[in-house]
């Protein structure tokens, strides 16, 4: 089997409900964009879902590779979205193959059990976001999730080769498999859209968010290693590590980029996109 499609999702918590009040109309877009997603991924029928997320269990040096049995992950955001709560498995044996594979490789991962292998690990938003979407997915698939390390914050641009090296060891490993797999990248963009946001405000973040955007539509690696490097300071890009992940994991594939929304509703930037 292969990798049949690859998805951009973001995690903030607002795109989940697109009654609630003073919900802006961008979030109601992005919704509409998960909820095409969504569908997107049920038509693809995979038996393995790859995920991975800045806002899990990081490690200060290694990527981590999650070695639990499932995951109970809560969008809970600033005492709202409580109800959000999704149930996943995980594929333990994939997980922990994934895991000699990449050391094998001399990747810098390491396998993380939360408690004890045998219980479910709790999550956060940045995972639970996309896994909501995806609860009833009618296949069922199992999942293998991916954090990514602390130094993503201060080393950046140091990580830039590895995680690309990452990406495509990644493809490698899901290309040999017998399964069909899809691959989520969770992430936002740019946090400094908003003078009154908890990180301030940035002339770099909208033309940051419009530079990933033409990157995300094109996968033109100059666009993601080059031109957005310079940005990567003020606009404060959760996502980047996913971006240059996808970039390695997918540039080799021949698979059609569509960017189906993106917009800063909030102080930090949103956008869906899916490769099939």
């Amino acid at each position: 089997m292969v990798i049949v499609g690859a998805f951009i999702l973001p995690h903030g918590s607002m795109v989940l409900d697109p009654k609630k009040k003073g919900l802006p109309k961008e979030a109601k877009d992005l919704h509409k964009a998960m909820i095409d997603a969504t569908q997107a991924i049920e038509k693809l029928k995979p038996d393995l879902i790859f995920m991975t997320s800045p806002h899990g269990i990081a490690l200060s040096n290694d990527f981590g590779i999650c070695l639990n049995k499932g995951a109970i992950a809560s969008a809970e955001w600033e005492n709202d979205y409580q109800d959000y709560t999704v149930n996943i498995d995980i594929d333990q044996e994939i997980s922990n193959k994934l895991l000699e594979y990449l050391l094998e490789k001399e990747t810098a991962v390491t396998g993380i059990a939360a408690y004890t292998p045998g219980v479910e690990v709790k999550l956060r938003w940045g995972d639970a976001v996309p896994l909501w979407f995806l609860r009833n997915i009618s296949t069922k698939p199992k999942y293998v999730l991916l954090s990514q390390p602390l130094r993503r914050h201060d080393q950046t641009e140091e990580l830039i080769p590895e995680t690309l090296c990452l990406g495509n060891d990644l493809r490698i490993f899901f290309e040999k498999l017998e399964k069909k797999v899809v691959i989520i990248i969770s992430a936002d963009m740019g946090h400094t859209h908003d003078k009154n946001g908890p990180y301030g405000y940035s002339e770099d973040a909208a033309p940051f968010d419009a530079l990933m955007e033409e990157w995300a539509g094109s996968l033109d690696s100059k666009l993601l290693v080059k031109k957005a490097v310079p940005k990567l300071g003020k606009a404060l890009c959760c996502g980047y590590i996913g971006f240059v992940m996808l970039q390695g994991m997918i540039e080799k594939k021949k698979l059609t980029p569509e960017v189906t929304s993106r917009s800063a509703p909030t102080y930090y930037g949103m956008m869906v996109a899916k490769y099939l």
